[in-house]
């Protein structure tokens, strides 16, 4: 990776964690409603030409057009977020497609990767923090509980 693809890449990283930051101090200030559309706004405004692709495919296709892990690191930390955030607006069934889309993004970085990054063992550990039996199919919660063990 040139350079100047990888200043791109952390520039895009911090764009979005700076984003994620102001919302949650819109959630923590009482203003759900304007956190839970801020992070909405999250991926156009940082992908501005693949967002609303990446929203659309499957799973393992939003992550080949997310590509870098970093980037794909932080697009969790996005939908771990807004599932939260669903939950506190009383979207239940939508904050479960968000985890079960979260785990299954998070199995296919963990499967590539093979060896978590400090990041990557923070988002582990806020899945693991879920009750994640209820969410998940039987499958994915039986890979996702095999990828902890590792």
């Amino acid at each position: 990776m040139s350079a100047i693809q990888e200043d791109y890449i952390l520039r895009m990283i911090q764009m979005m964690g700076e984003l994620l930051i102001a919302a949650m101090h819109l959630k923590e200030s009482g203003k759900v409603s304007e956190a839970d559309q801020a992070l909405d706004k999250i991926l156009g405004t940082i992908l501005p030409s693949q967002a609303d692709l990446i929203e659309m495919v499957d799973v393992e296709t939003a992550y080949r057009l997310l590509g870098e892990s970093r980037l794909v690191e932080s697009y969790i930390d996005l939908l771990l977020e807004k599932a939260e955030l669903k939950y506190v607006l009383g979207e239940s069934y939508v904050g479960q497609v968000l985890v079960r889309q979260t785990v299954e993004f998070f199995i296919i970085y963990v499967t590539k990767n093979r060896k978590l990054s400090p990041k990557g063992n923070l988002l582990c550990g806020r899945l693991s923090g879920l009750d994640l039996q209820k969410t998940l199919s039987s499958k994915d919660f039986i890979q996702f509980e095999d990828l902890k063990k590792r």
